[in-house]
């Protein structure tokens, strides 16, 4: 009776009825964080309900979307032309009597701040369709202007949509490229060529991968890739290991007085690894996680005192190493390891060549000494050990991992001595 007395006096007084809310459903962060919850597919009724609702639905919608086509076909629907000999799709304007929906595709696209995959490719009909929309609209350079991540599978040597479409703004954060192993490096070389017209000014990720290991006789160049000199003030995690890079690459590069995290492939004799290192440790002074595949041309066996250079880089966390063959570590080196970096992590020596018995590896014992140099914080051991070195008896073991959760100790079988004294190291 109360609720239909209340809906008289509305109708007299010509006010609307709106249902009740909960006042804590008007604060936007709590609504975003429910919303963080539900599946696209609840979002789209949720949108459904009011204008806030629609408005914060709809934002969580369209923040990443997998691929950009879904995007371009709220402008126009899409249909598959064809596909090409690598197996990329190909897609074309649907015949519609519509000239399109810009007003629609603008909305959506101002919402969107991260691509998953930009992989399918676009007719000259649809590249020059929303080319001219964007320019005739005066909304900006760029048709995603709130984009902050994007990550591209380079998968032919054709031109890639980026390259066709003013996708990528000024302030973009993080950048993936995906290689194809059939790729030709004037490709890539393309690539960089035309992220280098972009002001981009505010890079924190950059990232260049390929499936495999790289040649380290690839002939790919990072000299027209400047726009990494534009970011070298804000950039904090870069991967290179498409190219591969001599010492005098390095000092070219530029110092990144901010980068954290480094992937790079060395291209040089054992005689240079040394002031490879060094320029590593003098370019990008803050390393806490470096990953560094040295030359497979590098046929002996390498010693860990190359890494020497890196001793300045106190903040150090992870190291990942690979080689052919590594010479054994010693008692020294750890000791020497834990004073230069007593916030390690995770320690790895990979040796990409073939196992032999007949080389000599790290002594299994040698295993105590990690423990003694960083006891507390390190979780990850990667090392070729000679497990059928001598070990120390377990009751004699003082010092344990506490966090310790891998432990790599290559191929050799352990036998139940060296089985005891794992366990006992990993007591905590």
């Amino acid at each position: 009776m109360a609720s239909e007395s209340v809906q008289e006096q509305a109708r007299a007084e010509n006010q609307p009825l709106v249902p009740r809310m909960h006042t804590a459903l008007n604060v936007p962060e709590l609504l975003v964080a429910i919303f963080s919850w539900l599946s696209k597919g609840d979002l789209t009724q949720v949108a459904r309900v009011s204008r806030l609702l629609s408005s914060l639905s709809l934002d969580i919608i369209w923040e990443t979307i997998p691929e950009l086509k879904y995007l371009v076909s709220t402008y126009r629907p899409l249909t598959q032309q064809g596909i090409t000999k690598e197996g990329i799709r190909v897609w074309k304007f649907r015949d519609t009597p519509d000239e399109g929906f810009w007003d629609v595709f603008w909305a959506y696209a101002g919402r969107v701040r991260a691509v998953e995959a930009c992989t399918g490719l676009y007719t000259p009909e649809v590249i020059c369709d929303l080319r001219s929309q964007l320019e005739r609209s005066s909304c900006g350079p760029s048709l995603l202007p709130n984009l902050r991540s994007l990550s591209l599978r380079v998968l032919t040597n054709d031109s890639h949509p980026i390259e066709a479409l003013p996708i990528i703004p000024a302030g973009l954060r993080t950048l993936q490229v995906s290689i194809e192993l059939n790729i030709t490096p004037s490709t890539v070389q393309r690539l960089l060529e035309h992220f280098t017209t972009i002001p981009l000014n505010q890079l924190e990720e950059v990232e260049f991968s390929r499936r495999g290991r790289v040649d380290s006789d690839a002939s790919l160049s990072l000299h027209r890739a400047t726009f990494l000199q534009q970011n070298r003030s804000t950039l904090i995690h870069l991967n290179l290991a498409i190219f591969p890079l001599t010492t005098e690459d390095l000092a070219q590069l530029g110092s990144f007085p901010l980068t954290t995290r480094l992937t790079l492939v060395q291209k040089g004799t054992a005689m240079e690894l040394s002031n490879f290192f060094d320029a590593i440790a003098s370019s990008f002074p803050q390393l806490q996680w470096i990953d560094v595949n040295l030359d497979d041309a590098i046929k002996e066996g390498v010693p860990i005192a190359i890494i020497g250079g890196l001793a300045t880089c106190r903040g150090l966390r992870s190291i990942s190493l690979a080689s052919l063959y590594w010479r054994p570590l010693t008692k020294e080196d750890v000791y020497q390891f834990g004073l230069w970096w007593p916030l390690m992590e995770e320690f790895s020596l990979y040796q990409t060549g073939p196992h032999s018995s007949s080389r000599p590896a790290t002594p299994f014992a040698l295993l105590q000494d990690f423990a003694q140099a960083w006891s507390r914080p390190l979780r990850k051991v990667v090392l070729q050990f000679d497990t059928a070195a001598p070990s120390p008896d377990p009751s004699s073991i003082m010092v344990r991992f506490n966090r310790l959760e891998t432990l790599w100790v290559g191929s050799s079988p352990l036998d139940d001595r060296d089985v005891e004294q794992v366990v006992e190291l990993l007591k905590a």
